[in-house]
């Protein structure tokens, strides 16, 4: 398969000029990168390409986010959250384009790895690190087959275990105390306030996330007070409690 128009979206320089070379010498007549996925959303609503090849998180994004929630000018309802690469794998999605998520396999991308395959039928990952496997990848999300590369199978869990949707998405509320604790909330009356439901409802609602979070990651703990442990592993995963994305399909 060659002659396709293919958009790669990547803020690192060297990065983004492997995926180029190794795309233009195997399968693309015509290889766009773009480093923010701002411009890829515009891209992607005003032209047409094959495949749209997305890493996860843009360190300018992150860091702008991280500068704004320190200074207390992020909240639950503001008008934007953290921006990742799942929102061009929605527009992606919403546009015909094939996709194929590029990106490293550390812990803090896991959860929108799953999220990316769970709700956004993204069937084509490869990591960054594996040479020429990209080119694969390409190939399988434009003849609408599954690849998922070995390295990545790696960080998913296995296919027994709960969804993301029956661990974190089964509640608007739960969700949102998720992500008030994202958002560095430790105290049940503070959580409860931010979120718009009593304390008492946080603190009786704690247990049972507990309990669908150890059986999602049993590396997890059940000792102890459960609110330390949510706090614990939501300050790990903030780039996905406050994904934009995330709360445009999980208000």
């Amino acid at each position: 398969m060659s002659g396709m128009r293919v958009l790669v979206v990547e803020d690192e320089g060297v990065s983004a000029a492997t995926a180029e070379a190794e795309l233009r010498n195997s399968v693309a007549s015509e290889v766009v990168v773009v480093a923010d996925p701002v411009e890829a959303l515009r891209r992607l609503k005003r032209t047409c390409f094959d495949v749209v090849v997305v890493d996860m998180l843009y360190r300018p994004h992150s860091e702008d986010f991280e500068r704004r929630r320190r200074l207390g000018e992020v909240g639950l309802t503001g008008t934007r959250l953290h921006l990742s690469g799942l929102a061009v794998l929605h527009v992606a999605a919403g546009t015909g384009t094939a996709a194929v998520l590029w990106t490293g396999g550390e812990a803090n991308r896991r959860l929108h790895m799953l999220f990316a395959y769970e709700q956004l039928a993204c069937r084509a990952m490869c990591p960054k690190d594996s040479a020429g496997r990209l080119v694969t990848a390409v190939r399988s999300a434009a003849s609408g087959r599954e690849y998922l590369d070995p390295v990545v199978r790696m960080h998913l869990p296995p296919r027994s275990t709960p969804s993301l949707r029956e661990t974190f998405l089964h509640s608007g509320s739960r969700l949102a105390v998720w992500r008030a604790m994202a958002l560095g909330l430790h105290d049940h009356s503070r959580i409860g306030k931010a979120v718009g439901i009593s304390p008492g409802t946080v603190r009786r609602g704690v247990e049972d996330m507990r309990a669908r979070l150890v059986r999602f990651d049993p590396g997890c703990s059940l000792e102890g007070p459960p609110t330390p442990e949510l706090v614990r592993y939501a300050s790990q995963n903030w780039h996905f409690f406050l994904d934009e994305t995330v709360r445009e399909l999980h208000p």
